[in-house]
């Protein structure tokens, strides 16, 4: 049987050029995947091939990711790219959908969720709250994902070793598409990552003075799923209990040998949480 391949999409938002992977099965019930940041739409692929074929699932590049355009270097604040993901779903026509989002995707999906609840048949909330744990507050956090600081490398492989290094539970096999799909050649002929160097340098995602994801959080009664890493320095229990506690309807599942990537970590792990709560 020939692996599904997904087909590239774009949306113009403001003059920025949006992409997206869509995976098929159009008429069945919508997947929408939101990463994290510094990564890409590629990162879904595991998760996607396992479903596509009883969902109709786009995974997005965000602005600045990808093959998506760069904002401007103050554009990346939590409204801009939840208008981003807004502007993607009205193209699609979606009047019904489930979305998924993994760290700072997840936080443009609780914002979405807020503003449109009553669209979302359910909300994964991959590794992330509107909390922090305190080694992120403190900046002692290490590594935690396939996303990386802005290096260039002299073939893919060795973009491949440097984040087999830093993610040693992912198998080799995500490891190296994601670094296919994430990194691009530069003017040196050297492998550098896709995404706008402007992340390293400013907060992304960042919300309004005043603005309160968790005060929102409390009035979203969609089906919710939570899921943290158990080596995860992004989620800790008492951050997952506390969103069981403020959302109406949270469940949350704890992802064993995995860290704030759990989906690369840990891919049958996460599908099969996935699809659990989807077919609940």
């Amino acid at each position: 049987m020939t692996p599904a391949l997904p087909r590239s999409q774009f949306v113009d938002r403001d003059g920025i050029r949006l992409h997206h992977l869509d995976w098929g099965n159009h008429g069945r019930h919508p997947i929408v995947l939101v990463h994290g940041s510094r990564l890409h739409a590629h990162v879904w692929n595991d998760f996607s091939r396992r479903l596509s074929d009883r969902f109709h699932i786009i995974a997005v590049d965000q602005r600045g990711h990808g093959d998506s355009g760069w904002g401007a270097e103050d554009g990346y604040q939590l409204e801009e790219l939840y208008r981003d993901l807004r502007a993607v779903i009205q193209a699609r026509g979606f009047a019904r959908y489930t979305l998924i989002g993994h760290s700072l995707g997840g936080r443009v999906s609780m914002l979405y969720a807020h503003r449109h609840q009553a669209e979302l048949e359910r909300l994964i909330l991959v590794d992330i709250t509107p909390g922090h744990a305190s080694a992120v507050v403190s900046g002692a956090t290490v590594r935690n994902s396939e996303a990386s600081s802005l290096r260039d490398f002299e073939t893919p492989d060795a973009a491949v070793a440097y984040i087999k290094q830093l993610m040693p539970r992912a198998p080799l096999q995500l490891v190296e598409e994601s670094v296919r799909h994430g990194t691009r050649l530069n003017d040196n002929g050297r492998y550098t990552w896709k995404y706008d160097p402007t992340l390293l340098r400013r907060r992304r995602g960042q919300a309004p003075a005043g603005f309160d994801l968790w005060s929102l959080m409390k009035s979203v009664s969609t089906p919710t799923l939570l899921q943290y890493g158990s080596h995860s320095d992004v989620v800790t229990p008492e951050l997952a209990q506390r969103m069981a506690e403020t959302m109406p309807c949270c469940k949350v599942e704890r992802v064993e040998n995995a860290g704030h990537g759990l989906f690369t970590d840990q891919p049958d792990a996460f599908a099969a949480s996935v699809d659990r709560f989807l077919s609940a």
